[in-house]
């Protein structure tokens, strides 16, 4: 977006004599125009950055000859600073580099405008010119257009400043009274968008933040076993679930465990969070899935006093030679199902109470011996309760897609069964997915390391 020259900053700025009364006039509604295209132009601006330029793009040239932008979170001042010909330069220091005896640290602690003026010369060593514009690449353009008048306005809303807008005019005649309101006015317009962007940034970092340790996490690489995981939220605008997966511990002895917490979205997956944690904690204390199952059912009941559950299977792995031990428990979830190197598919019969709302629960855990290159599948009700044109996918629709599929890859199969229920839904409502396959698989081979041959005493 260009803003065109509509008005000069002789006739914005420039003193309007007390016997003009019909230039006084002029110049307000000048103004005022210039008011409002400012908050139209800044209307859309949904980040930082983009907003800074807008308002630099809006000031430099049509109004003033140089402006800056410094704001300040707890760690960082930044500046974003524009000369009349010049592209726009950026520049970061430390939040304890600019104090309170300098222009931007009053304006920050008093919430003040400053005023001051730069005399000629060409050292961008000047005191007064630090105190404003500390960032020395930023400084070194400014030499170009002293004297100047140097207008420093505080950026505040919501009871804070956060930062400041510095302008700049070349001549040193000054800024008369209504030059600086007309200003401050303009200042006290953007710093409330600026102020809205810089929220918006903060909660998408901690969105971000969140989302990464509530979704589920990256799956370890062991070397005998594979791991194949498909995740899909009901709510897709959300990007968490209610559904998740982890697994943690060694190759020769770790445990996963995959759930489905009440509800959906965001509330679900905190719940979810605090599931995997206890999960992780009680298999500190005890690997065999049934303990692990009973110490969570317990941390659940003293933190919701029974107002919510949880469905989940736990697992604990052991590789012995070709064979991987899995002794699995589950606490009202689906069954867990194993496709068998013949591609027969086979339940495993694995039940208890849920998770979170009776006291002194026991669960009894299940052995599966997996074959090298046979699949164990863990897997949420979201799976057979998919609805399709015809009805839900069932737990047969599983089994079917895995016969057909039959022994491969735990990744192909996973991917299989992705497929399939991504057809069965086409765009219908549907609940949180969750599948982790497990595989043993045989060690990445060892390349020998080369022995130099000897070469025989005498020998050319």
């Amino acid at each position: 977006m260009t803003y065109a020259h509509e008005a000069s900053p002789s006739g914005l700025l420039s003193r309007a004599e007390g016997s003009e009364l019909q230039q006084r006039l002029n110049q307000a509604g000048d103004r005022a125009r210039y008011l409002a295209r400012v908050a139209r132009g800044l209307s859309g601006a949904m980040h930082t950055e983009r907003a800074v330029d807008l308002v630099l793009e809006m000031l430099v040239g049509p109004v003033v000859d140089w402006a800056q932008v410094a704001m300040a979170d707890r760690r960082t001042w930044t500046f974003r600073a524009r000369q009349v010909g010049h592209a726009t330069r950026s520049a970061a220091l430390p939040v304890h580099d600019v104090d309170e005896t300098t222009t931007l640290g009053r304006a920050i602690a008093t919430g003040s405008t400053d005023l001051l003026l730069v005399p000629d010369g060409g050292d961008a060593e000047s005191a007064a010119l630090a105190s404003v514009v500390p960032a020395d690449g930023i400084r070194e353009e400014l030499t170009g257009i002293r004297p100047m008048d140097l207008l420093t306005i505080p950026l505040s809303a919501r009871g804070t400043t956060y930062g400041a807008l510095s302008i700049a005019l070349r001549g040193g005649t000054g800024f008369d009274d209504q030059a600086v309101a007309f200003l401050e006015d303009f200042a006290h317009r953007v710093s409330v968008t600026l102020d809205t962007t810089r929220a918006l940034a903060e909660t998408r970092r901690v969105a971000a933040v969140l989302s990464r340790d509530l979704n589920p996490p990256l799956l370890p690489r062991m070397g005998v076993v594979d791991f194949a995981t498909y995740y899909r939220v009901a709510f897709e605008q959300e990007a968490l679930g209610g559904d998740f997966y982890d697994v943690h511990g060694s190759a020769d002895d770790w445990t996963a465990v995959v759930g489905d917490v009440c509800g959906k979205g965001v509330e679900a997956a905190v719940l979810t969070g605090k599931v995997r944690q206890a999960v992780r904690t009680a298999a500190i204390v005890d690997r065999d899935p049934a303990a692990v199952l009973a110490l969570t059912n317990r941390v659940l009941l003293l933190d919701s006093g029974g107002e919510t559950f949880v469905t989940a299977v736990c697992a604990r792995g052991r590789r012995e030679g070709d064979v991987l031990h899995l002794d699995v428990a589950a606490a009202g979830h689906p069954q867990p199902l194993v496709v068998r190197l013949d591609g027969s598919v086979e339940t495993v019969s694995a039940g208890g109470p849920v998770l979170g709302l009776l006291d002194e629960t026991t669960y009894t855990p299940v052995r599966v011996d997996l074959c090298v290159g046979e699949t164990c599948l863990f897997y949420t009700d979201g799976v057979p309760e998919a609805p399709g044109h015809r009805g839900r996918f069932g737990d047969d629709g599983m089994t079917r897609v895995l016969r057909e599929t039959g022994p491969g890859p735990a990744k192909a199969q996973v991917e299989a069964v992705a497929v399939a229920l991504t057809a069965h839904l086409r765009e219908r409502a549907h609940d949180d997915i969750a599948i982790l396959a497990v595989q043993p698989v045989d060690p990445p081979a060892t390349v020998p390391a080369e022995v130099p041959t000897e070469v025989p005493t005498g020998a050319p």
